[in-house]
């Protein structure tokens, strides 16, 4: 516990903050995600229903993103830089992962189901951004 302690002290207020404020989104975020997996199953349910099943979480993650903006303005200037520099670094990624998709598929490279290719260029921003933001944490102590 006391490396938890240590962890959440280190932390800015900002980030504190942000940290509490999408604790509930993100977990709700986990109910709707898992309810959304229960609904894709059941073949007599209605579209509206799908449909909100799954959008659900959309909305969910649409909460948390509201909350990083909100942290975002409430950052010293090092920290904004930080973020925004990570941000900036997880779409070049992004992008970059995306024209490789599209043109691999296109040149009959690669073959990859719709599902496993969103979930594949999802992941790599989302670890473009965490790794972005721990090497920019190590460049600016």
């Amino acid at each position: 516990m006391n490396v938890l302690a240590r962890y959440w002290n280190g932390l800015s207020p900002a980030l504190q903050r942000y940290y509490r404020a999408s604790l509930w989104p993100s977990l709700l975020l986990v109910a709707m995600a898992l309810l959304h997996e229960w609904a894709t199953r059941q073949p007599a349910m209605a579209p509206a229903w799908r449909i909100a099943f799954a959008l659900g979480p959309v909305l969910c993650v649409g909460w948390v993103f509201a909350c990083y903006l909100r942290f975002l303005r409430d950052c010293d200037e090092l920290e904004r830089r930080i973020e925004l520099d990570a941000l900036a670094w997880a779409g070049g990624l992004g992008f970059l992962g995306a024209w490789a998709a599209i043109f691999l598929l296109d040149a009959g490279v690669a073959a990859w189901p719709a599902k496993k290719l969103a979930a594949m260029l999802g992941l790599l921003l989302i670890v473009g951004y965490v790794l972005a933001r721990a090497l920019l944490h190590r460049r600016y102590p």
